[in-house]
């Protein structure tokens, strides 16, 4: 997948909404990309190893790229409002979102291998925040049904345990065909609720 650009207007459909479904990450990049000797500066050696990384992780990662230019006060004055947001005051520096919210944050020029750690641990966090969220919800249900605390909603005990356990085989990536399915469904019914907006996913919610 290709680095996104995105400025102000674009910023909260791009960044925002897109970080329920997806870790992304964002790149502020100088727009000047030659140093004072004519060489490519710290922005431009950013920006080849961030399109690299949008490749790599194309299906797990959103990458963008929100170019900036700092005035003689460090106040940015192409996109103000997403830099402002985060307090932007050097290019490159990366910030990471997750589900709204602030991540991570890399000033300055990184290695490759030290975005492949970042990236790959903020993954594995937010994996596994998610299992632990549903193990505990399995216990609670399992529970429930064995201390027959449920009578009349049997049925609908039953289809809560059956939609977790979904739930864990999707994110231990053990899912079937059907699991798949249903939470394609599960998607589509609470989309057209409106518990959901259209953007946004079960899981993704699930992991706010």
């Amino acid at each position: 997948m290709s680095v996104e650009t995105v400025t102000d207007s674009s910023f909260d459909e791009a960044v925002i909404k897109a970080s329920n479904k997806k870790l992304v990450v964002v790149e502020f990049s100088t727009k000047e990309k030659l140093n004072r000797q004519g060489e490519p500066n710290a922005s431009a050696k950013m920006d080849a190893i961030i399109d690299e990384l949008g490749t790599h992780y194309a299906a797990k990662v959103v990458f963008c790229r929100i170019e900036i230019e700092l005035d003689s006060g460090l106040k940015d004055t192409l996109n103000p409002e997403a830099s402002g947001t985060y307090g932007i005051n050097h290019g490159p520096t990366m910030i990471m979102v997750l589900n709204g919210k602030q991540a991570g944050e890399l000033v300055g020029e990184q290695t490759r291998e030290g975005m492949v750690q970042v990236i790959d641990n903020l993954l594995v966090a937010s994996l596994q925040k998610s299992l632990d969220w549903v193990e505990e919800r399995i216990n609670l249900a399992a529970s429930s049904i064995v201390e027959k605390k449920t009578t009349s909603l049997d049925e609908v005990a039953f289809g809560k345990l059956g939609v977790l356990l979904t739930l864990r085989r999707v994110l231990k990536k053990k899912a079937t065909p059907q699991d798949i399915g249903m939470l394609d469904a599960i998607n589509d019914v609470l989309q057209m609720l409106e518990v959901l907006q259209a953007d946004e996913t079960f899981i993704g919610k699930m992991k706010a």
